[in-house]
């Protein structure tokens, strides 16, 4: 195992390195100790000091295989003896192509037939709503409202956070936001007036739990009310 000169490390990252979702102010305190992460198998992680830690959050969501998984390992191997990265601004490459398609197939007999790819949850959100957005506009449509539920949280990027936590990022600009109407449950976005009804793009929910919130659970059936009340008023 490499030795890391873990108190260098710290020092370089307190002057270099500005940390998201992070107090700087407690980050930097002397008295704070930092986990210098360095090397990860399977469910557990390693410190530079060597201690060991269950990665209990899947690194936020992001690494539900394990770390070191040996297929992923190989699979990224191959892939970087090819060619590590090409732009997809009017360009393809086979393994997008080949993915894309296997994704499609997994929803026959439906309307959904094209992948746009995203590289996170916040962005992913926020390429939903802005094609719900363009969707309305090319349609000539009145619609540009968002639905969300109340604590809901959808990501940190400017307009995925104006649908649920902007007071938590401090996102306050119009320039950004999308405009967004929040509900507290099922009850709430079921008394909305025809009026109303009409200026909805689409409806944003996390399923089936808030997680960011306190963990709150749906109610049973709240989802599948929620995709009923979608398609008898049109609504994404």
């Amino acid at each position: 195992m490499p030795e890391w000169n873990t108190g260098e490390l710290i020092a370089a990252d307190k002057r270099f390195v500005w940390h998201p979702f992070t107090d700087m102010r407690e980050w930097c305190a002397p008295e704070h100790e930092r986990l210098v992460l360095v090397e990860g198998r399977g469910a557990l992680l390693r410190d530079s000091n060597g201690r060991e830690y269950i990665d209990g959050n899947s690194s936020i969501w992001t690494n539900i295989h394990g770390h070191n998984h040996p297929h992923i390992n190989a699979a990224i191997r191959r892939q970087l003896s090819r060619v590590a990265h090409t732009s997809f601004l009017g360009c393809m490459n086979p393994a997008a192509i080949e993915f894309a398609q296997a994704i499609v197939a997994l929803f026959p007999d439906t309307p959904l037939t094209k992948v746009f790819f995203s590289d996170d949850g916040s962005t992913g959100i926020e390429v939903a709503i802005r094609v719900a957005d363009q969707y309305w506009r090319l349609r000539r449509s009145r619609r540009y409202q968002f639905i969300a539920f109340r604590s809901g949280y959808h990501g940190d990027t400017a307009g995925a956070a104006s649908l649920g936590a902007a007071s938590m990022f401090q996102t306050r600009s119009s320039r950004w936001n999308f405009p967004a109407i929040q509900v507290s449950d099922f009850n709430t976005l079921s008394a909305l007036t025809p009026a109303e009804i009409a200026k909805i793009a689409a409806v944003v929910i996390e399923p089936p739990i808030q997680g960011a919130a306190g963990m709150r659970v749906w109610t049973s059936g709240t989802l599948r009310a929620v995709r009923d009340w979608c398609s008898r008023t049109d609504t994404l």
